[in-house]
């Protein structure tokens, strides 16, 4: 017979050793929900970061809806529709690999038809470009897919491809259709019972020089249209178009950073009317650009005291668009208008003036002169000869100013009575010597001095021996 008591003790202990089991059980079965949420949590994440980095791509039709034109007379519109699919996202567009989903057109009496035409799509600089053979008047529905391929599925896993490395990654759905998108382009083709009026692009010159440094602007005309907001401009590099806000007859064509040399630009409009040749115009002019050179070389030197006559006109630049900024030793002094005779007087606590030559604010051409007390008047003694058949000697001699202004000058001779100067105010003198006395030498003293106070004195005693 089987003892109580131990069979009590027997059956507690088998009933602790359960409850072990069953918390070792529940605590493995937490742990492991824990993880599971941990990894799929972590998942979740790294697929959003992947989604931020390779970011998704995004098809949008480039106008809400496209307008073309049946002439009159005609069946069919008369050259075929192209219609732009804009790309987004990926950095990298031109791998895009872009499909007609389907096409449908919408007959007046409301039903839909199928459009059964040769349609191609292709990638042009990463947008998606529809052409579709010519058609009739209605309203065409063009239903456009892209796929770019970076993330491939396999099974629990994705391969995302990033530039030219790979990476696996647990299976994410928000990452299905991250390269994949679609876009419905609207295209209403209406019949047109004008003539309709030539897309004409003209400019002044369609050739023209300009300088190194400055940007260089040409306003393109444009006629034929009643406004420029439905025309789309191309230019070829390295320029750009640029529209302004209240211009309705032109845009400009901006080429920021010429170079030397001559160019060639080549502009192109489109009025997306569909009527075909009439809807498109080109043009082309050249632009050659040179160092920009003063009309009048400027004095790189200057005097305290003395007017300094600066011409801030450039070659091959309309002056009504240039100024000039003046400033002595860092200190601006004022910003005029260029003109051909601009006169600033140097102070004498001046060193340096500098003159910088400005195109709407753009730095075309700098010029510095240094800046010193004015020197006396120069005599120079040129030559000397001696005329038998009158009895006389002759000599030349030049003093001019600083700036090779005329001087007045004053002249003693010693003996005296027998020198005679041609004239007392100029550049050039002579003065000739009687020898009817015979002297056997002559002592001359010029004295010259300028209108800005500068005197000098210069000797010279001449042998007049037979």
């Amino acid at each position: 017979m089987k003892n109580p008591t131990r069979a009590r003790k027997q059956t507690s202990g088998i009933s602790f050793y359960f409850i072990l089991y069953t918390v070792a059980i529940i605590t493995v079965f937490v742990i492991t929900m824990e993880r599971d949420q941990l990894l799929r949590q972590r998942d979740e994440d790294l697929a959003h970061l992947v989604q931020i980095y390779i970011k998704p791509l995004q098809l949008s039709a480039s106008v809400d809806t496209a307008r073309f034109f049946v002439g009159a007379g005609q069946a069919v519109t008369a050259e075929s529709l192209v219609v732009r699919v804009l790309a987004e996202g990926p950095i990298d567009k031109k791998d895009i690999a872009y499909s007609l989903v389907d096409a449908t057109r919408i007959l007046p009496n409301g039903s839909d038809e199928h459009v059964d035409r040769d349609i191609r799509l292709r990638n042009i600089d990463g947008d998606g470009v529809l052409v579709c053979p010519p058609v009739q008047e209605g309203t065409y529905l063009f239903n456009v897919a892209g796929y770019k391929k970076r993330i491939q599925s396999d099974g629990k896993t994705m391969k995302v491809l990033i530039k030219d490395s790979s990476y696996v990654i647990a299976f994410s759905k928000r990452l299905e259709q991250v390269d994949r998108d679609t876009a419905l382009l609207i295209v209403k083709v209406e019949r047109s019972g004008l003539v309709p009026p030539q897309l004409v692009l003209s400019v002044q010159e369609i050739r023209e020089n300009w300088v190194l440094g400055v940007p260089y602007r040409k306003k393109i005309f444009v006629g034929g249209v009643e406004s420029l907001s439905g025309v789309s401009f191309s230019a070829s590099a390295p320029g750009r178009i640029e529209r302004a806000a209240d211009a309705g007859s032109f845009v400009t064509l901006v080429w920021e950073k010429p170079d030397l040399g001559e160019r060639s630009f080549t502009v192109t409009g489109d009025a997306g009317r569909g009527f075909g040749t009439k809807d498109r115009g080109t043009l082309s002019f050249t632009v050659e650009v040179r160092p920009a050179t003063f009309v009048t070389q400027p004095a790189e030197k200057g005097f305290w005291g003395i007017p300094y006559v600066f011409d801030g006109q450039i070659v091959g630049i309309d002056p009504l668009n240039l100024s000039v900024q003046a400033a002595h030793d860092g200190q601006q002094l004022h910003v005029r208008p260029a003109v051909p005779r601009d006169t600033i007087v140097p102070e004498r606590t001046w060193s340096i003036l500098a003159l910088r030559v400005l195109y709407h604010d753009a730095t075309v051409r700098e010029h510095r002169v240094q800046l010193t007390a004015p020197p006396p008047p120069q005599i120079r003694w040129v030559q000397q000869n001696l005329d038998r058949v009158r009895r006389v000697y002759v000599i030349s001699l030049t003093a001019t100013d600083p700036l090779g202004g005329p001087v007045r000058v004053s002249l003693q001779s010693q003996p005296a009575g027998i020198v005679q100067l041609d004239k007392i105010r100029g550049t050039a003198f002579t003065i000739t010597v009687n020898l009817e006395s015979k002297p056997s030498a002559v002592y001359l003293k010029l004295t010259a001095t300028d209108q800005y106070g500068g005197q000098t004195v210069s000797s010279r005693q001449f042998n007049l021996s037979q």
